[in-house]
């Protein structure tokens, strides 16, 4: 999938080992940079096999370990008429928090 960041912060967080560290520590900062890598070689969130993924709406939470969430929605444009996406056909994401920063 292509990703994109809702912050600096946190395309700084997944890009910089050390800005990882500092924001999730180190064990997270590893557990992260293998779940990014898994995010951009999925087709969509249904491909992604480690963890557990918590659909709700236009909102997906994947929760990884005890010390690792991710939440993400569909980058496109709002539909007009409120439906929500099919997540199964969702190949572009925006990464709106990682554990508690956005």
């Amino acid at each position: 999938m292509l990703i994109s960041y809702n912050t600096l912060i946190l395309r700084e967080i997944c890009f910089h080992s050390a800005t990882a560290i500092q924001y999730l520590g180190e064990d997270t900062a590893v557990s992260l940079q293998a779940r990014h890598s898994d995010i951009q070689a999925a087709s969509n969130i249904h491909e992604l096999l480690v963890g557990n993924l918590s659909i709700n709406g236009n909102h997906c939470r994947w929760l990884v370990s005890d010390n690792l969430s991710i939440v993400m929605v569909p980058n496109y444009a709002a539909s007009d008429d409120g439906n929500l996406y099919d997540w199964s056909t969702v190949g572009r994401v925006k990464l709106m928090g990682i554990n508690d920063v956005e």
